[in-house]
């Protein structure tokens, strides 16, 4: 059997007054806005790891989460499976950090979403965060074309 490279990440949307906390991404080989996120440290909880990267991306400290979906990439030709612990905040405190190490931090207007420049993957799990859906969400990875091969979403109703 071959050898599978797992990766965990997380992915946190914040938001306050009707607002989405996004950065606007500058490095890495991926640009454009995106929530507060990062990859899980090991030894790390999921948990633990959401409120480092919100803490070290935005300055503010989350004081709840919750867990709204998974999400990731599989690449079977690497034998990589890429994992997103998804999840929601409102109950924070600090500061605001309006530049930092990934980007400019600032508020948009929920409102204003389905128009902001957000890479299609994410505002599909973003999307499914603001609609209170519950989700799995799984991108199928095609190395020798670099894009996806295929895409599957599960949604249901959050069970309270």
């Amino acid at each position: 059997m071959k050898n599978i490279n797992y990766k965990f990440w997380n992915l946190i949307v914040i938001v306050k007054d009707n607002n989405i906390l996004l950065i606007n991404r500058n490095k890495g080989d991926f640009f454009g806005l995106v929530p507060p996120g990062g990859k899980i440290q090991f030894p790390e909880t999921f948990e633990e790891s959401a409120k480092r990267e919100v803490l070290e991306e935005t300055g503010l400290t989350l004081n709840n989460l919750q867990l709204e979906g998974l999400s990731g990439y599989i690449n079977e030709k690497k034998g990589e499976q890429f994992i997103y612990i998804d999840y929601y905040s409102d109950d924070f405190s600090g500061v605001l950090k309006r530049e930092g190490e990934e980007g400019e931090c600032d508020w948009y207007p929920i409102s204003e979403f389905e128009n902001l420049d957000i890479h299609p993957d994410i505002k599909t799990r973003i999307r499914n965060i603001l609609e209170n859906n519950s989700y799995e969400y799984q991108i199928f990875w095609d190395e020798d074309t670099n894009s996806p091969s295929g895409k599957k979403i599960i949604t249901g109703e959050k069970m309270k």
